[in-house]
């Protein structure tokens, strides 16, 4: 079977931010990863900026946050049966530039669509069975 990954989430919002995101030092491109939480929510992990005695530069891994329902029904499957699943950064909007709005970051995730349910059905809308008339609607004439 090919090692391929496909795109299993496009864009997807961290929800529940437990940093400050400025000062975290991660930006569009860093890899995260995402591993079950205590309460069973899907956490998002990455390696943050945090300095030892305010001097010494070290990184360490933090929880930036949990997915919401949807993304996590998506992913829930990959990570029950161990898939590896690329994550990825791929926006961020930090306080000092969100304009009074709260921070958000998002991620996407690549990896095998094997174990993909199919949940979205559910959710779609259904497509309109009869296509509305183009032009000029004809009026009936009295006799």
């Amino acid at each position: 079977m090919s090692d391929a990954k496909l795109p299993l989430i496009h864009k997807a919002p961290v929800e529940g931010l437990t940093v400050h995101v400025a000062r975290t030092g991660i930006s569009i491109g860093d890899a995260a990863w995402l591993d079950r939480l205590s309460d069973g929510r899907i956490g998002v992990y990455a390696r943050v900026r945090q300095p030892f005695l305010g001097l010494i530069p070290r990184l360490r891994p933090a929880l930036l946050g949990h997915l919401g329902p949807l993304a996590e029904e998506i992913v829930s499957p990959s990570l029950a049966h161990g898939d590896p699943l690329r994550v990825r950064i791929i926006d961020l909007m930090p306080e000092h530039l969100s304009n009074g709005f709260p921070p958000e970051v998002y991620i996407s995730v690549w990896g095998d669509p094997r174990h993909l349910q199919p949940i979205l059905q559910a959710v779609l809308p259904e497509p309109d069975p009869e296509p509305a008339p183009r032009g000029p609607v004809p009026t009936p004439r009295l006799a």
